[in-house]
């Protein structure tokens, strides 16, 4: 756009005023103050639009940071999951595993109790004379 106006515009503006022939040296002076401005306003929309190019530049390097700290934020929160689904499967085992042993305990119990109703009392002790118990 800059170089447009430099080479292209301006000349044009002051070869067409010249060339009109009713071109005074204040025409011309006035039309080399216009193309001096327009020149200006072309520097000035330049060095926006730069500015804009940096801005979405930054922008997008922080977009791209927030995506990459969401992505790990969700990895953390899967292994959080797993880990947690992990702890739930242990403590069934565990739960599990007690309940058995319970059982186990039970039955041995009552095992015990049956061979002790079945076992005949034993005859007490006789001792010799002058022994005590």
């Amino acid at each position: 756009m800059n170089n447009f106006v430099k080479r292209g515009f301006l000349p044009l503006v002051i070869g067409a005023t010249l060339l009109a022939g009713c071109a005074t040296r204040e025409a011309v002076q006035q039309a080399q103050a216009s193309a001096d401005a327009a020149r200006m306003q072309a520097d000035q929309a330049t060095a926006a639009a730069n500015e804009a190019i940096a801005a979405s530049r930054t922008a997008s390097q922080r977009a791209d940071q927030a995506n990459a700290t969401a992505t790990q934020a969700q990895q953390s929160a899967n292994s959080a999951q797993q880990a947690a689904n992990g702890a739930q499967t242990s403590a069934q085992n565990a739960a599990a595993s007690a309940q058995r042993a319970s059982d186990d305990a039970r039955a041995a119990q009552e095992k015990a109790t049956e061979i002790q109703a079945t076992v005949p009392p034993r005859a007490p002790t006789r001792f010799a004379r002058g022994e005590r118990g």
